[in-house]
């Protein structure tokens, strides 16, 4: 028994590594301008997020997800903000579009459930922005906006993959047998 707690305690410490590279990583990404259309990030901390569904687990990535969300949004001072509905829609429709498609339809590479992910991320934002403003003129942004999500979500699925090929978070779960 006190060895699968100790065990236990890595998988927790290599899971709050992972929650605070992802919080670092939506934080100075806040800082870069958008790349021509309002709005548009890459959605790097999702790599981590991506990665952390293939290699830990469903449970993993939501909690690291809510908790990513929440820190952001409390740090950056938009919690309870339009901002902060927009963010957490596109959190939970994206990671639960991901999950739907690396786990029960298995038909999809990790770039391809990357993209998929991506493009609902931004389809919960016009949502929540179409709730908030009154208007379903918003969603005659979302064409735009998606086609820069499959892009984004190329690269964040490249580089999620590359990061999975390294091993990195293989030989943790081998070395503390989680």
């Amino acid at each position: 028994m006190d060895e699968k707690k100790k065990y236990n305690v890595h998988k927790i410490a290599l899971l709050g590594v992972l929650t605070a590279a992802t919080i670092v990583i939506a934080i100075l990404e806040s800082f870069i301008p958008s790349i021509g259309i309002p709005g548009v990030k890459l959605g790097l901390a999702n790599i981590v997020i991506l990665i952390i569904l293939y290699e830990l687990g469903i449970f993993e990535a939501i909690i690291v997800n809510i908790v990513r969300v929440l820190v952001v949004g409390l740090v950056r001072g938009t919690f309870l903000s339009m901002g902060f509905f927009m963010s957490l829609a596109g959190a939970f429709l994206s990671l639960g579009v991901m999950i739907l498609f690396y786990l029960v339809i298995k038909k999809f590479s990790i770039i391809g459930v990357s993209v998929l992910g991506s493009v609902f991320h931004v389809t919960g934002q016009i949502l929540v922005a179409i709730i908030f403003l009154g208007s379903g003129y918003v969603v005659l942004y979302l064409p735009i906006i998606a086609i820069s999500a499959i892009i984004t979500g190329v690269l964040v699925g490249f580089a999620a993959k590359m990061i999975i090929k390294t091993g990195v978070i293989k030989k943790q779960k081998e070395k503390y047998n989680f």
